[in-house]
């Protein structure tokens, strides 16, 4: 049986656009969590709050559930209903956002330590709201001894599934993530696990599966970005020489460039979201340090062009 694979939500990256367009080129993914949607009181499903979620009709490859960041349950039941009426069944709450921010406000995996407090909160939400609930959590704020105690709590409450990533909070994404602690997290709960954390090569997945035999969902973060073809090198879904690999690779690119064009306004703006998604397409070449390097230097459509075509035709070797 094939595993089942989610893109992670990757703050300014994997939007509607990175979505839309990856779906045109790639195949593998079977769910996306959205970047978060900071909850609010919502008056319709034509609110700009949920504006990400407009393009739905362009996600052929994959469903897509919407991620909110919330620690009111008035507001998150508002969105949620809101992304209800937009045809999303399940919304998934960040309780895993390690942002030192997000982390200050109680919200994220700043929760985490009030164990109560998450019981309360799914207990007023989940009765109210026609969706399914999934939850997305770290170990801990900052120590595992967090999602140990709330983890046998949640057995009683239904939920979709928990996405642990088998990280502290506070470590933001440094140091190695804590197998021995996501172990011990499955052994809590009887909810659905999906592990999350640091799958950025096959070689990777194949050691986790190996590792971890229980688990049968996975979610892709970074390195699905850095390596788009993952998914299908994971599910044994394409068998490409290295040419054809780097022909579809700028296929990719190029047409993410034209959906940005139109998508943002002001070459700053373009560029911008651009150089975020090369800080991980540069490791996905030999001599990609020196692409980051000249595009992040520039805000000029022309010149990200000229630099772009150029470390293009020069055929670059990837690595992934």
């Amino acid at each position: 049986m094939k595993p089942v694979l989610y893109m992670a939500p990757i703050q300014g990256v994997t939007g509607c656009v990175y979505r839309n367009v990856y779906s045109k080129f790639f195949e593998g993914y079977d769910y996306a969590v959205t970047p978060f949607i900071r909850s609010c009181h919502v008056d319709s499903s034509e609110s700009n709050v949920l504006r990400d979620l407009f393009l739905k009709r362009n996600n052929t490859r994959f469903e897509l559930i919407p991620q909110v960041l919330s620690n009111t349950p008035k507001d998150f039941i508002s969105v949620a209903k809101a992304t209800f009426d937009l045809g999303y069944k399940t919304v998934n709450w960040n309780l895993g956002c390690p942002n030192k921010k997000v982390r200050n406000k109680i919200r994220g995996s700043g929760l985490l330590p009030f164990t109560d407090r998450i019981i309360k909160f799914l207990e007023e939400v989940i009765p109210a709201v026609p969706n399914q609930i999934s939850l997305k959590v770290r170990l801990g704020k900052e120590n595992n001894k967090e999602l140990f105690d709330l983890l046998p709590k949640l057995d009683a409450i239904p939920l979709e599934n928990i996405i642990i990533h088998p990280r502290l909070g506070t470590q933001m994404y440094e140091g190695k993530v804590d197998i021995s602690a996501f172990e011990e997290s499955v052994s809590l709960t009887k909810h659905t696990i999906v592990y999350n954390g640091d799958i950025d090569s096959l070689a990777t997945f194949k050691k986790l599966v190996k590792r971890l035999p229980m688990i049968s969902q996975w979610m892709i973060g970074r390195g699905g970005i850095t390596n788009p073809f993952l998914p299908e090198q994971i599910k044994n879904l394409t068998n490409s020489t290295e040419q054809e690999k780097l022909d579809r690779f700028i296929s990719f690119h190029d047409e993410i460039f034209a959906a940005y064009q139109k998508e943002l306004s002001g070459p700053a703006h373009i560029t911008d979201k651009l150089k975020e998604i090369w800080q991980y397409w540069a490791k996905a070449f030999v001599g990609g340090d020196k692409i980051l390097k000249a595009v992040s230097r520039t805000r000029s459509l022309g010149k990200y062009s000229f630099l772009v075509e150029k470390f293009f035709s020069d055929k670059p070797k990837l690595v992934i």
